[in-house]
């Protein structure tokens, strides 16, 4: 069952996301049991390093500050509530954070394959499962304004999502600290970061009774034994991008647990391996090949 169900976004500008919690997800003090918004905006060096079509060189793409919006969205949860041994379902509407984020790893040197060192360390510490899941950018509303309305005041900025949020009166609003976003700023430029930087310590746990899980049946869903497979060799269903994703009643809190069976990118399924390791032995086809034939003098 998922916890807490999220959604980020990031743009040239910045990043911003949106966390809906689960009843029984505990928050820490000074947070209580509503959802979390935050936002970030990039500084200019960032900025001037982005590719665009005014500076093809640059050496940042808008699919890396989706990644380290990513990030910073655990960040924003694990701050806020108590995530250890929770699973949380995030979801982002760039296709190459989704698998980034989803494999763990990047062949090659570029920004990735920094911030998802960073990612591993980050889970590790605060012990949560992180799922990922894939939503369209015309059913991401909230997190799309978070990410580019920075001349919006905190109220001007909420009156303006209020027809998206199941209850708009009820937010709370979380800053990231100067330490982990400098951790995050130094990996967009691949710059390797002390692991100690990541480990912010959270406010303790308030004082709070959750509210067990009302559902008498887990939902059914079928994940791989390796989520983390090459895209190679899972076999993904079909789907299509649709502006109409954006379900507020499915953002209640009784809603959320339920989440992982919505999802809209499953995580494949990969073939049962054999149960012999090592190479196959080859048939002994000595007998037929071809004796040398040696040269008459």
């Amino acid at each position: 069952l998922a916890s807490a169900e999220g959604h980020h976004d990031a743009s040239g500008k910045g990043a911003g996301g949106i966390w809906f919690p689960a009843d029984q997800l505990n928050p820490r003090h000074g947070y209580s049991q509503k959802p979390v918004v935050w936002r970030f905006e990039w500084p200019q060096h960032i900025i001037d390093k982005l590719v665009t079509t005014e500076n093809p060189n640059g050496t940042i793409s808008n699919s890396d500050l989706e990644l380290a919006g990513g990030l910073i969205h655990l960040e924003a949860l694990a701050q806020t509530f108590d995530v250890r041994e929770r699973t949380l379902l995030s979801k982002t509407d760039n296709l190459n954070t989704l698998f980034w984020q989803r494999k763990g790893s990047a062949t090659t040197e570029k920004v990735p394959a920094h911030l998802l060192r960073l990612f591993g360390i980050h889970q590790r510490h605060h012990r949560y499962v992180s799922r990922h899941d894939y939503l369209p950018g015309e059913s991401n509303p909230v997190a799309d304004g978070l990410s580019r309305d920075f001349t919006l005041s905190w109220k001007e900025q909420m009156a303006k999502l209020a027809p998206y949020l199941p209850n708009p009166e009820e937010y709370q609003v979380w800053t990231p600290s100067e330490q982990f976003m400098e951790s995050i700023l130094s990996a967009l430029v691949k710059k390797r970061v002390n692991p100690q930087s990541l480990f912010i310590e959270p406010p303790k746990t308030a004082n709070y009774e959750p509210t067990p899980p009302t559902h008498t049946q887990l939902p059914t869903v079928d994940w791989p034994s390796a989520p983390y497979t090459k895209p190679s060799r899972a076999k993904f269903e079909p789907y299509k991008s649709s502006g109409d994703e954006f379900q507020r009643e499915n953002l209640q809190p009784s809603k959320i647990p339920s989440s992982l069976g919505r999802l809209k990118v499953t995580y494949g399924a990969v073939p049962r391996r054999p149960s012999t390791w090592g190479p196959k032995p080859r048939a002994d086809n000595r007998s037929s090949k071809r004796r040398p034939q040696h040269a008459t003098v």
